[in-house]
């Protein structure tokens, strides 16, 4: 029993593996065109430059095959929170969380991506 449990996560490891590289290698090429819909300009946005997080870092819907933030998130707020929140706000932002919160990884201000 113990190795027929073994094997069954060895098994799910490998294929997470998998799953995970052909998602990776999927990702659209860097240069993408992010707009907030807001008063900034649009932030060109290098998957490259993130590769070592899971999709689902950012694209909270990912397992669900939903990549594009723009088809939910709107520039107003409906069912989901508009874009600029969640790209921003404290606490809710993909991007905040890793950027600009308390003991972010990497600060960086707005101008840094939303370039003049």
């Amino acid at each position: 029993m113990k190795k027929l449990l073994l094997l069954v996560a060895a098994v799910s490891f490998s294929l997470g593996l998998g799953l995970q590289a052909v998602q990776a290698k999927d990702a659209p090429a860097d240069g993408l065109k992010v707009t907030n819909y807001g008063k900034k300009a649009p932030v060109t946005f290098d998957h490259s430059k993130h590769k070592d997080l899971s999709c689902e870092t950012c694209h909270h819907k990912a397992s669900e095959g939903e990549y594009k933030c723009g088809d939910c998130h709107k520039a107003s707020a409906g069912d989901a929170p508009k874009f600029k929140d969640a790209a921003h706000k404290k606490g809710m932002g993909k991007c905040y969380d890793c950027h600009r919160a308390k003991g972010a990884k990497k600060k960086l201000k707005c101008n840094d991506c939303h370039k003049k």
